[in-house]
């Protein structure tokens, strides 16, 4: 029988509603109008339409009753009465479980085993919801099996993932506590039917039985009680992420953003670079085919400098391909394809688009570098590449000396500019990111940065590497 949802009095064989539980459709999240049951208006109700006896009109029920019992006394009733019948339903479990070891020897044993693992973690799935709805209690996702790739290593995972076997002896306590609430329930039963069956009721002994069954059922409640709490208190233990895997997640999740954050200033230095290039050198062009006075055109000049500006733009789109390239094989859990990154050998090339584009810069290395680390000589690429965007930005054209100095054991980059020269073409000056992200590279290395002006108007970068290595 189901109760009214017409607003009316229910039937005389139909039960109420309980007190505090809304009807199918209010207060179920559904939107208005739109709820699986029915709807009740001001004035008449509207036909609901599924049948109240099928599957969806139970399930809209179990929803609203779940919405209903919020974390408290009426959540940890709920969870107590659900575990007499998932007990049965992990006992089932775990008779599967046996059987499966049986069968083994008739070849399909493992099949069976599998089988019944991957149904202990959507049950403990299951369980994680009811221990968040009902008690408050937060615990973790765990793992997704399925987000592996292929079929080995979801079954690897799915076998030695220690989430499957500490969600088995969750289901196993389970079990446990739905027997002991059971036998609490039938105890406390027994003993007040008992209490209050054929007994001659007089003044007497009328307080004392009544005070006893009271008692009991106080007893009773505060068995069950007791043991949802502590079912609340074991299933983070079991339910929950393991230590190891915690760790294991936050160190990955901080390699990840260590990781983009390096994309992001690789990023800012290419484009960066490109641009301020390819703006300086469409301002040299557009001077040579618009001469002015006694100034011949150079349409060599102004080709050789649209020639840069196409080199500088595909630089820049492979380099933006890249980080999208990374970007997209960390969301979809691959391991992106290594790039090869720029190292002391490529200075020429990144200085060489400047000079004909009208950027006086001077390249001097001095001492031997070919041993130097990759990665200082990455670094030490984007202190040049990043020194002269902003000789670019700040000062125009000036004369400019890029310097690499290799000593006992470190790594002088410097990167040093005349004062301010023309002062149109120019871009706009940056945000600072970049010396900022220059210092932070610098100081995880384990060198220093020191950025300032000279007496002569210009502007002195020099970063120290020590040949240790990055930290």
């Amino acid at each position: 029988m189901t109760p009214s949802v017409s607003g009316r009095p229910a039937r005389a064989d139909h039960p109420a509603v309980p007190t505090g539980v809304p009807r199918v459709g209010e207060g179920s999240g559904a939107p208005e109008g739109e709820s699986p049951g029915a709807v009740v208006g001001q004035d008449r109700a509207v036909p609901p339409t599924t049948s109240p006896h099928s599957a969806a009109g139970t399930a809209a029920r179990l929803r609203a009753l779940l919405v209903a019992a919020r974390p408290g006394w009426r959540g940890r009733a709920l969870y107590a009465l659900a575990s007499v019948p998932l007990g049965v339903l992990f006992l089932a479990l775990y008779l599967g479980l046996i059987g499966s070891v049986v069968a083994l020897v008739y070849g399909v044993g493992v099949l069976l085993i599998l089988l019944v693992l991957a149904v202990t973690r959507g049950l403990a799935g299951m369980e994680r919801r009811l221990a968040r709805r009902l008690l408050g209690v937060d615990i973790p996702e765990a793992e997704r099996v399925r987000d592996q790739r292929g079929v080995v290593r979801k079954l690897r995972r799915l076998v030695l993932a220690p989430d499957t076997w500490r969600a088995l002896g969750w289901l196993g306590a389970r079990l446990l506590f739905g027997v002991a609430t059971s036998a609490a329930l039938l105890f406390g039963a027994a003993l007040f039917v008992t209490l209050g069956w054929d007994v001659e009721w007089n003044p007497l002994n009328a307080l004392p039985l009544l005070a006893l069954m009271v008692a009991d059922v106080v007893l009773t409640l505060a068995v069950v009680d007791l043991l949802v709490r502590l079912s609340a208190s074991v299933a983070p233990r079991l339910l929950g992420t393991a230590p190891e895997q915690r760790i294991a997640v936050l160190q990955q999740r901080t390699r990840r953003l260590a990781d983009r954050n390096k994309l992001a200033r690789d990023l800012h230095d290419t484009i960066g670079h490109a641009l301020t290039a390819s703006l300086l050198q469409a301002t040299a062009a557009r001077r040579t085919l618009t001469p002015a006075g006694d100034r011949p055109l150079q349409p060599d000049f102004a080709r050789q400098a649209l020639g840069h500006i196409e080199t500088n733009t595909r630089a820049a789109l492979a380099e933006l391909d890249r980080v999208l390239t990374v970007l997209r094989a960390e969301d979809g859990g691959r391991d992106p394809v290594p790039f090869a990154a720029p190292s002391l050998d490529d200075l020429e090339d990144l200085l060489a688009g400047l000079r004909d584009g009208g950027l006086p810069v001077a390249l001097v290395v001095d001492g031997d570098v070919d041993d130097v680390p990759a990665e200082l000589q990455e670094l030490a690429y984007r202190v040049v590449q990043e020194g002269t965007t902003n000789v670019l930005r700040h000062a125009g054209t000036p004369l400019t000396v890029a310097q690499v100095v290799r000593s006992e054991g470190a790594l002088a980059v410097r990167v040093c500019n005349e004062g301010v020269t023309q002062l149109d073409g120019r871009p706009g000056p940056g945000g600072g990111r970049g010396l900022a992200g220059l210092r932070e590279r610098a100081v995880a290395a384990g060198g220093t940065l020191s950025a300032e002006h000279t007496p002569s108007g210009g502007f002195d970068l020099c970063v120290t590497l020590p040949l240790s290595g990055a930290a």
